[in-house]
Formats: structure tokens, C-alpha cells, sequence
């Protein structure tokens, strides 16, 4: 009876390539997901439905978008960047800007009539022409902001920092501006026809035209400029 010699198992070389390939195939698919785009194409300006199934981080980030006579009418934008934002003629009429930086954008003859802006900033922004009627600006800064132009005419401005501003030929009518500060404020040519304020900071502004009346002058700030 001949004698039996065992030999080691060898590797199944079919199984061991069968392994291999899916190996590779696992590791290029995670290669690929990781190359796809979001969902959100144009994080800039997402649509209506992107934005009501919540796809779009908060605060909405717009910082150095270039877009002319953008439509922002109606949005809820509360604490977006909107820092130095190219958007002349940009359209926010009734948004909600609350908290919004808006510091050194072009937003000349942009339109944020009715719009809520508390506790936005402006600060080193060109607003020429721009219109804020009606707008809530309660505690606003537009610290040295280029203001000429425009129009607040019944805008609600109580404690709003327009301090060293160019606010010429720019007009109040109407607003309250109570404890508003226009400290080194360029107000020549302004206009505050019927607007309210009482303790506004008018220190070292220029332009103010008082006008002349037979009573004695009054002590304070809140006297009437033509």
C-alpha cells in the first residue's frame, strides 16, 4: 500500500481575485460620492423650495456675490453675510434683514422699502439712491456709510448709528429718529420735514439749517430742520 503524502492547501486563486475586484470597486465608489455636488448648485441665490426644506445653512452666506438687480423681495434673510456683496439695484422691499452684514457692499438704488432690518450692518457701504422707506432700522449702523440721496421717509430709526456718515441731499421726512446718532454726520441738503428727534446726536455734523423762529432758541437737539 503506497503511502500517502498530504500537501498544503494552496489559495483559491479565482476567490482571492473575486476579492480583490471588490475591494477596488467599494473604493472608487467612495471616491466618486465624494466628487458629487450638493443638492444646493447655487448656494448663492437658492430657490423658494430649497430654502422651505431647510437645505440651505444658516446664516445664508452671500459674502462678495456679484449680482445686479437681484430679488430678494420677501425673504427671510435674518443674520445673512452679505459683506462686500456687489448688488446694485438689488430688490429687498418687505424682507427680514434682522442682525444682516451688509458691511462695504454696493447696494446703490437697492430698494429695502418696508423691510426689517434691526441691528443690521451697513457700516462702509455705498447706498447712493437707496430706499428705505418705511423700513425698521431700530439700532441700524450705517457708520460711515455713503448715504447720499437716499430716502427714509417714514422709516422707524430709534437708536440707528449714522455717525460720520454722507447723508446729502439724502431724506428723513417723517422718520423717528429719536436717539439716532449723526455725530460728524455730511447732512447738507438733508431733509427731516416732520421727523422726530428728540435726543438725536448731532454733534459735529455739517449742513444742519435751523430754523429762524421770534422765540427764544430751545436748548436742545430736537429743534426743527428745514
Amino acid at each position: 500500500m503506497s503511502e500517502r503524502t498530504d500537501k498544503p492547501l494552496q489559495p483559491d486563486s479565482n476567490h482571492e481575485g473575486l476579492e480583490n475586484d471588490r475591494v477596488f470597486l467599494l473604493d472608487t465608489h467612495r471616491t466618486w460620492k465624494r466628487t458629487q455636488p450638493t443638492r444646493l448648485t447655487n448656494p448663492g441665490f437658492p430657490d423658494k423650495q430649497q430654502t422651505r426644506e431647510g437645505s440651505i445653512p444658516s446664516p445664508h452666506d452671500y459674502f462678495q456675490v456679484d449680482r445686479r438687480g437681484a430679488d430678494f423681495r420677501q425673504q427671510d434673510l435674518r443674520n445673512a453675510n452679505f459683506q462686500e456683496a456687489y448688488l446694485p439695484g438689488a430688490d429687498f422691499e418687505g424682507a427680514d434683514l434682522r442682525g444682516a452684514n451688509f458691511h462695504s457692499a454696493n447696494l446703490r438704488s437697492a430698494r429695502f422699502h418696508r423691510s426689517q432690518l434691526a441691528w443690521a450692518n451697513f457700516s462702509q457701504a455705498d447706498l447712493i439712491w437707496a430706499d428705505f422707506r418705511q423700513a425698521e432700522l431700530r439700532g441700524t449702523v450705517f457708520h460711515h456709510t455713503t448715504l447720499r440721496g437716499a430716502t427714509f421717509v417714514g422709516a422707524q430709526a430709534r437708536g440707528t448709528d449714522f455717525s460720520a456718515t454722507d447723508c446729502s441731499c439724502a431724506d428723513f421726512s417723517e422718520a423717528d429718529l429719536s436717539e439716532a446718532d449723526f455725530q460728524q454726520a455730511n447732512l447738507h441738503g438733508a431733509a427731516f420735514l416732520n421727523a422726530t428727534i428728540d435726543m438725536a446726536n448731532f454733534q459735529e455734523s455739517q449742513g444742519l439749517e435751523r430754523e429762524t423762529t421770534t422765540q427764544d432758541p430751545p436748548s436742545s437737539d430736537d429743534s426743527l430742520f428745514s
